[in-house]
């Protein structure tokens, strides 16, 4: 083999090589294997406050307020647990999305696929049209968040009742496709557990990402595969 044909065939493996780095991204959530610049930390509407993840040996966990008991976090200090991020990057076409995660108590890690945000009147990033997928206690829950009249309203798209335990380990994946008839489609699976549904507000520009909520959440890792 000649020095050009190993040249050709180098720049066409360097090039393949850069081609897959592109259409994939993982982390692990543990000091010195991630960045936060490779992220946007985003609100929700329905709270004022600004959350955020704290660092710890082998996650990252959502700050929660020290003085509420596990049932306030459910309830009425349940804005003050939310945190949430997005990989800074849109997404178009099928993708998958696959996060490690746990939780205390009863819930709720969740994959998020949203919509580009908007802006609070501070200029904060702040979700718009989103896809929570819920990991608690009873199962999966899949909710549709969007605007109407300027308010934000949500609706359950699909579920799985199951049996999770806390403190333990649950692998989430949610494929994401746009098939060539028909609406998108959105499918969720944790271990033996599956549920899909379409719907015509599935963005086909989106951000992946998590968020957390309600409690005590926990997340070990997040990739997105094409």
């Amino acid at each position: 083999m000649n020095v050009k044909t190993v040249l050709t065939a180098a720049v066409f493996l360097f090039s393949l090589v850069c081609l897959i780095a592109d259409d994939v991204f993982e982390c692990e959530f543990k000091p010195g294997r991630w960045n936060k610049s490779d992220f946007i930390c985003v609100k929700s509407s329905r709270w004022h406050n600004i959350n955020s993840f704290k660092q710890e040996a082998d996650h990252i966990v959502n700050s929660c307020p020290a003085d509420a008991t596990k049932e306030e976090m459910l309830s009425k200090r349940c804005g003050e647990t939310y945190a949430a991020m997005i990989y800074k990057f849109p997404l178009k076409g099928e993708h998958e999305v696959q996060a490690e995660m746990s939780f205390d108590y009863r819930m709720a890690p969740s994959i998020v696929i949203a919509a580009k945000p908007g802006a609070d009147k501070n200029g904060y990033p702040e979700f718009r049209t989103h896809y929570e997928i819920v990991l608690y206690d009873g199962g999966i829950n899949v909710w549709r968040h969007w605007f109407q009249n300027g308010k934000q309203v949500w609706k359950k798209m699909a579920f799985v009742k199951a049996k999770f335990s806390a403190n333990r380990k649950y692998e989430m994946e949610v494929d994401v496709d746009f098939p060539l008839i028909g609406s998108p489609r959105m499918t969720v699976s944790v271990g033996e557990y599956k549920c899909s549904f379409r719907d015509d507000m599935i963005p086909r520009e989106f951000y992946a990402g998590i968020i957390a909520s309600e409690g005590v959440n926990r997340f070990y890792d997040f990739e997105i595969s094409k």
